[in-house]
């Protein structure tokens, strides 16, 4: 029998995890980035907003659009899609991470640009894309040594960056299931060196952004604060079919 595939992390709303692993375990595919999970057998993927797979835009609904203003609008509210009705601290950590990223692209655009900022794309609106991909509901599958399903291990909030997955939840110390700690357990031992971990307090459901919250985030995940250091900017989210373009 062939080497199983890497597992996947599936974020967003999903009631039948195992249907989505049986289609990749069938079908897997490298560096595989969609709507519903992301492959994570490779070591040094990073997801930014503005990175190819996990929203597609077709050429027509761009007529949509009057500004980056409104497309950025659509991609939040694209990701706020993705979170439970009933889970409003995942709701509220990820406006909250939206509006600092803002306020951040905004000083970044009005200050002195580094070399490595296109000046073409270096306005507050393009800039948003650039920004780390947070993941809601992020859900790790956890198989066995011949790739069947057993279930996933579930978290709140999950970065992808060069090749780390951070899993965030806002348990603030509320007991989890025997099978959930035992799936974390697992999924730890397994990839140690992969995933970090760690529980935050919820944050508060604010308009601008919950400075606390920020603060426990960017101690966990100190790259967040300097997304825009990258040789290569994503500027936006559609990708021309046909085209080769690196996010």
């Amino acid at each position: 029998m062939s080497k199983k595939p890497s597992s996947i992390l599936i974020y967003g709303i999903c009631e039948t995890p195992s249907i989505l692993w049986n289609a990749h375990f069938l079908n897997p595919r490298r560096n595989n980035i969609n709507r519903q999970y992301i492959c994570l057998d490779d070591e040094s993927l990073t997801l930014r907003i503005g990175s190819k797979g996990w929203l597609e835009i077709k050429p027509e609904q761009l007529l949509q659009f009057q500004s980056n203003y409104e497309l950025n609008a659509y991609t939040k509210e694209i990701l706020l899609s993705k979170v439970n009705a009933f889970s409003r601290p995942i709701k509220n950590a990820l406006i909250s991470y939206f509006n600092w990223v803002e306020n951040k692209c905004l000083k970044i655009s009005k200050g002195k640009l580094s070399k490595d900022i296109d000046p073409l794309f270096a306005n507050a609106e393009q800039l948003f894309f650039s920004a780390y991909l947070p993941l809601p509901h992020p859900k790790i599958v956890i198989s066995d040594k011949d790739g069947v399903f057993q279930g996933v291990a579930h978290f709140d909030l999950g970065f992808s960056i060069s090749g780390k997955v951070y899993l965030l939840t806002f348990s603030e110390g509320q007991f989890i299931r025997k099978t959930e700690r035992e799936y974390r357990e697992k999924l730890f031992e397994e990839g140690k060196d992969k995933f970090i971990f760690k529980d935050l307090s919820k944050p508060a459901q604010n308009n601008e952004f919950d400075i606390e919250f920020i603060t426990q985030l960017i101690n966990t995940i100190p790259s967040l604060e300097h997304f825009v250091q990258q040789k290569k900017m994503p500027h936006g989210i559609y990708y021309p079919e046909g085209v080769n373009i690196s996010p």
